[in-house]
């Protein structure tokens, strides 16, 4: 790819902006804001829930800033502290290679260095990190109170370069280093079908992405579909035997952007028996928001990758917050279309410049909680949101 086309994925930068939505939409409006919450116990949450976020992106901050993700990160969105007082039981970091960063022939290493950095973290941890390859596992660590991290490989680019043959080779390593699921695409298409946040938008599954899909259900790799392009995820899901996942993917008929899931999406992985875990991205929660920061993005692309995320953090947290009652809203209304077995979470924390008012970082998720309580939701159905949806695709792509 170009280098014009490059410094037109960098507007679309972990978190990511795309083509204004048609003119006049404004989707569904935000509820009253939730009061705050307290402590995740007792009321907020009982005992027996298990909580799972199926995104995150901190490792980026271990591996190439040499951030102590145990000891604690300031100014982080999440560290080992703030995913405790948050309450949840298993995290998944991203393993995600950016092709700014990193040559197109060091993808694949460059994705297990960032393995290894993730077990050499857990290895340091003194007992109170675990790496998860099951959801029996996290489900046993959580009793021992050890929190469980699990790896998800983000783009289907990290499995590059090389001929079918040699991709399908490093599927298998990830595999076996504990990989639990891969997107297909990150914001940029590759061999496996096209992306939302490129001229591959209109792309869909390859010959070679339909061999991935088999191999990755063959090893217990579940599919993600986050960031696909709309042809890749209808050929996709059409092809998949086993449950998929949307990791960390919102509502499209309330914020009208590509990375956001349609009703008839949310639909089809209902269907399929997966789950579609909502992101936190302000610019995906909120239309207006995402309008607003399109030009803080375009400021910044051609910086280095470090100095230009420090600037749209900066940038983005001085924009009107948007209400935790957004959240909220998407998550019930994926509730509606897809039925409460069919939604999780993903935060995507450390991936997003800023987040929704009141949900700062990983410890502030009973606030949350207590929002979807409000709104209404019943504690069977928060039991499900929180972590059972998502342990149960995990399951349901267990090699025994």
């Amino acid at each position: 790819m170009g280098s014009v086309a490059w410094l037109g994925l960098w507007s679309l930068f972990l978190a990511g902006l795309f083509p204004a939505p048609p003119a006049g939409f404004e989707g569904a409006r935000p509820s009253a804001s939730p009061g705050a919450a307290g402590k995740l116990e007792g009321a907020v949450r009982p005992e027996r829930v298990m909580v799972v976020d199926a995104h995150a992106d901190t490792t980026q901050r271990v591996v190439y800033q040499g951030a102590d993700f145990v000891g604690g990160i300031s100014g982080s969105q999440l560290d080992l502290a703030k995913m405790r007082a948050g309450g949840i039981d298993g995290q998944f970091l991203s393993i995600f290679v950016f092709p700014k960063r990193t040559p197109s022939e060091e993808f694949f290493s460059e994705s297990l260095r960032q393995v290894r950095a993730i077990q050499l973290l857990v290895a340091h941890s003194s007992g109170r990190l675990a790496l998860a390859r099951a959801a029996r596992e996290v489900r046993a660590n959580a009793k021992r109170d050890v929190a469980s991290l699990l790896l998800g490989v983000e783009g289907g680019h990290s499995l590059g370069p090389g001929p079918p043959a040699a991709q399908l080779g490093h599927l298998r390593s990830l595999a076996a280093q504990g990989v639990r699921y891969m997107t297909l695409t990150w914001t940029n298409s590759n061999a496996i079908g096209g992306s939302s946040g490129d001229s591959g938008d209109g792309q869909g599954l390859t010959g070679f992405g339909r061999q991935v899909i088999d191999e990755m259900e063959k090893l217990g790799v579940v599919v993600d579909l986050s960031h696909a392009s709309d042809p890749l995820f209808w050929d996709a899901i059409r092809h998949a035997t086993k449950p998929v996942i949307l990791s960390h993917s919102s509502a499209r008929s309330l914020t009208n952007v590509p990375r956001n899931a349609s009703d008839a999406m949310l639909r089809a992985v209902a269907r399929n028996g997966g789950a579609v875990c909502v992101n936190y991205n302000p610019g995906f929660l909120d239309i207006g928001f995402n309008r607003a920061q399109a030009p803080i993005w375009a400021r910044y692309e051609n910086l280095p990758v470090d100095e230009a995320w420090r600037r749209v953090r900066e940038d983005s947290a001085r924009l009107p917050r948007v209400p935790l009652a957004r959240v909220v809203d998407h998550i019930v209304h994926m509730v509606d279309v897809a039925g409460v077995d069919h939604v999780c979470l993903g935060s995507d924390f450390d991936g997003i410049p800023t987040t929704p008012l009141g949900l700062d970082d990983a410890s502030r998720l009973p606030t949350l909680i207590t929002a979807l309580r409000e709104r209404g939701l019943s504690e069977g159905d928060l039991e499900k949101i929180l972590g059972a949806n998502t342990l149960r695709v995990l399951e349901a792509s267990e090699v025994l």
